[in-house]
């Protein structure tokens, strides 16, 4: 197998297991589907709120980190196979598997503990930017992407909580993972 697409599955791999666990978990009833808050948004209007405003927040976020030459972004040097691997990963398995563990499973329990809800999605906040790599390093480009990681998960935990459904926030890190990868091939 090639060295790129090892390393590209590599990266991908986790979110395909944990979306695997997280089926054979609520079919075997260990996890209750309802904590995934797997329903329709509230209103189209609150959804397109959400979403948009995200959107709106990031772009506008990202321009001016560019514009003032704190955003670094390293060129797309992938080849085929890996970078759809890549960007399949990045797009639609992480957003989908983080927002069931971190918006579904633990602000529903977070919640359920009776915690006040700005806590709790803080906490849950606190646990995404944990999960990724960047707050293990020591510079001003790792620092900037904690405060970017923390800032998405509470907005994602609000939407949630706002419309009253994950695809809210599924969506919105669907997108924000996606113009991520964007500006990878155009800037």
């Amino acid at each position: 197998m090639n060295v790129e697409i090892k390393s590209a599955l590599i990266r991908v791999l986790p979110f395909a297991i944990s979306l695997i666990v997280l089926f054979f978990a609520t079919k075997k009833r260990k996890i209750e589907i309802d904590n995934f808050y797997l329903k329709t948004p509230s209103t189209i209007n609150r959804f397109l709120f959400s979403v948009i405003g995200f959107i709106v927040f990031i772009l506008v976020t990202e321009f001016s980190l560019y514009q003032f030459g704190i955003l670094e972004i390293d060129k797309w040097r992938h080849s085929l196979y890996p970078s759809i691997i890549r960007v399949l990963g990045a797009v639609v398995l992480a957003p989908i598997a983080e927002e069931l563990i971190f918006r579904g499973l633990i602000l529903t329990k977070l919640i359920k503990k009776n915690l006040n809800i700005h806590f709790a999605i803080l906490i849950q906040a606190c646990f995404f930017v944990l999960l990724h790599n960047f707050t293990y390093q020591n510079s001003l480009l790792a620092n900037i992407g904690i405060a970017q990681s923390l800032i998405d998960a509470t907005l994602f935990g609000y939407a949630r909580q706002f419309t009253k459904s994950i695809y809210t926030p599924i969506t919105m890190h669907i997108t924000g993972n996606f113009i991520a990868i964007l500006e990878r091939f155009i800037l």
